[in-house]
């Protein structure tokens, strides 16, 4: 789990990546891992709550992953 405490994202940002979800839609996805900023194409799988904080289950095209919400930078659609 993640020692900093989590901050919740605007509803509208959480709603895009819901609609990302349920669409199957393409995405590049711009996000932290452990300080390290990174950018992957993939697919929004999931978006749903655990410990307290909200996570992207986003399969990449290196493999899954798990990011927590306030660790997302942006997403945009991809081709």
């Amino acid at each position: 789990m993640d020692a900093e405490p989590y901050r919740p994202i605007s509803c509208d940002y959480h709603d895009e990546l819901e609609a990302a979800a349920m669409h199957k839609e393409r995405v590049e996805l711009e996000f932290e891992l452990e300080g390290v900023p990174q950018r992957e194409r993939g697919v929004v799988e999931d978006v749903y709550t655990a410990d307290g904080a909200e996570f992207v289950r986003f399969r990449a095209e290196e493999g899954p992953l798990e990011i927590r919400l306030d660790h997302v930078i942006s997403m945009r659609r991809s081709e």
